[in-house]
C-alpha cells in the first residue's frame, strides 16, 4: 500500500524487487551451445479497486540465459616469468569468450599484477590481459594462481603463474640488448591476403622471416589465432613428411632467412580472418617480443564464361558482319557466372591488347561496361560498332581482327 502525498510532502517510494531464476540445463563441455535463450515478461502497475481498472504503467522485462566459457591457449595454462630485482617481466594472456552470452570478468592475483583487472567479452570475442611480475624480494621462485571470475556468480577459471627472481650475476650473464641492432625480426609481408578460393581447395602463400641480429640465433614460436583460425594452417616439413599445424617453433641463425608456408582452406562461403603471431622464445631475462601478421581470405570463387560467341584456344571471338562506313553494327553475347561467388566484370575494347591502347568509343563501345554477375546468373553484353573507312577497308576482302577485349 502507498499512501497519498499532500502539498509540501515528498511522495512515498516503494521499491519492488523482480527475481529471475534461470531454468536448469545440463550441458557438457563439448556440447554445441547454439544461441542464448531469451525470456520476456512484463510488470503491469494497476490501482487495486473493486471495479475495473486501467494499467497505469507497464515495465517490460527481458532476461538472457546462456553458458559462459572462457578459453585460454593450452600452452599458457601455466605462465612462467623471470626478472631481476628492480625490473619486471610481462606475458600477454589471450582470453576468448567461447560461450553464447556476454561475460564480465574479474581477474585477480595476490602476488602478480594483471592489466586490466576487469574485462567485458561478447560471444566469440578475444582480448588479451597482461600478467606482470615485479620481484620485491630475493626469493628464488614464487607460484600463485590467477583467478578469472565470471561475474556475478558464474564459473571460476584458474591459471598457474610462476615467477622466478634472477640474481644480478645471473642477469648479467643472460641479459641481451637488441636496441642498437634494430628490429630483431624482419618480414617481407605485413599482411597475407587470399582472394576467392573455391571450397574444398587449399591455396598456399609464402612468407619470409629474416633474423636481423648479427650474432644472436632467434628462437621463435609461430601460432595462428583468431575467429577463423581453423581455416588457416602452417605447412611444416619433418624430413620427407609434411604436416599441417596451427603452431610451430623454429630457430633462425643470425642474418639468415626462413620461409614460412601458409595454407588457406575455406570451409564456407564467407570472409575469414585470423592472425599469425610470431613470438621470441628462450630469453629468460626479458619478456618475449611478439609480432602479429593479419591473415584474410574469402571462401568461394567466381567463374565467368562467355556464351553465344566462338571459343578459341586463347579466348573467344565475336563476329561483326557487313561492316560499312557510317552504318551501325551490333553483336550481343552472354556473360555467365558458374562459380559460387559474385564476379565484378569490366569490359573494354582495345585497338592493341599488348600496348593497352583503348579503341575510340565513337567507333566501338560496349554496354554495359561494368557490372556484377551474381553466382548462377548471367548478363547480356552488346558491342556496338560504327566503322570508319579504316575498319571497312580491313574487312573488305577477308575477316580481320578489329579489336580485343
Amino acid at each position: 500500500m502507498m499512501h497519498a502525498s499532500y502539498d509540501g510532502q515528498d511522495p512515498e517510494v516503494l521499491i519492488v524487487w523482480v527475481l529471475f531464476h534461470a531454468p536448469k540445463k545440463q550441458i557438457s563441455g563439448s556440447d554445441f551451445l547454439g544461441s542464448a535463450d531469451e525470456f520476456l515478461a512484463r510488470v503491469d502497475v494497476e490501482v487495486d479497486s473493486p471495479g475495473s481498472t486501467n494499467v497505469i504503467k507497464s515495465v517490460p522485462l527481458q532476461a538472457r540465459v546462456g553458458t559462459a566459457r572462457i578459453h585460454a591457449p593450452k600452452d599458457l595454462q601455466t605462465v612462467c616469468l623471470s626478472a631481476r630485482m628492480g625490473s619486471s617481466a610481462k606475458q600477454e594472456l589471450p582470453l576468448k569468450n567461447a560461450g553464447n552470452i556476454e561475460v564480465y570478468l574479474k581477474i585477480k592475483d595476490d602476488s602478480f599484477s594483471v592489466e586490466p583487472e576487469d574485462l567485458f567479452l561478447m560471444p566469440g570475442e578475444e582480448q588479451e590481459v597482461t600478467v606482470v611480475f615485479c620481484p620485491k624480494a630475493l626469493k628464488t621462485c614464487r607460484q600463485s594462481t590467477l583467478k578469472i571470475l565470471v561475474l556475478p556468480s558464474g564459473p571460476q577459471y584458474e591459471v598457474v603463474v610462476k615467477g622466478e627472481t634472477e640474481s644480478l650475476e645471473n642477469g648479467l650473464l643472460t641479459s641481451t640488448s637488441c636496441d642498437s641492432e634494430g628490429p630483431p625480426i624482419l618480414t617481407n609481408k605485413q599482411v597475407v591476403a587470399w582472394g576467392g578460393v573455391a571450397l574444398g581447395r587449399i591455396v598456399q602463400q609464402k612468407l619470409t622471416l629474416r633474423n636481423n641480429s648479427p650474432s644472436t640465433t632467434q628462437h621463435l614460436r609461430l601460432l595462428i589465432r583468431g575467429q577463423d583460425q581453423d581455416c588457416f594452417q602452417l605447412r611444416n616439413m619433418f624430413g620427407t613428411e609434411e604436416r599441417l599445424t596451427s603452431n610451430w617453433e623454429i630457430k633462425i641463425r643470425p642474418k639468415e632467412d626462413a620461409t614460412i608456408y601458409l595454407m588457406f582452406a575455406p570451409n564456407r562461403l564467407a570472409s575469414m580472418l585470423a592472425k599469425l603471431e610470431i613470438k621470441q622464445l628462450g630469453i629468460r631475462s626479458q619478456p618475449g617480443i611478439k609480432f602479429t601478421i593479419p591473415l584474410s581470405g574469402y571462401g568461394g570463387k567466381s567463374n565467368v564464361i562467355l556464351e553465344d560467341v566462338k571459343k578459341q584456344s586463347d579466348g573467344y571471338m565475336a563476329t561483326l558482319k557487313g561492316l560499312l562506313s557510317g552504318k551501325t553494327n551490333k553483336v550481343s553475347f552472354c556473360v555467365r557466372n558458374t562459380g559460387s561467388r559474385a564476379a565484378y566484370v569490366k569490359a573494354l575494347c582495345f585497338m592493341d591488347f599488348h600496348t593497352r591502347s583503348v579503341m575510340d568509343a565513337k567507333v566501338m563501345s560496349i554496354s554495359p561496361e561494368t557490372f556484377v554477375v551474381k553466382e548462377g546468373t548471367h548478363e547480356v553484353v552488346t558491342i556496338t560498332c560504327n566503322p570508319t573507312e579504316r575498319e571497312e577497308m580491313l574487312c573488305k576482302t577477308s575477316a580481320s581482327l578489329l579489336s580485343t577485349g
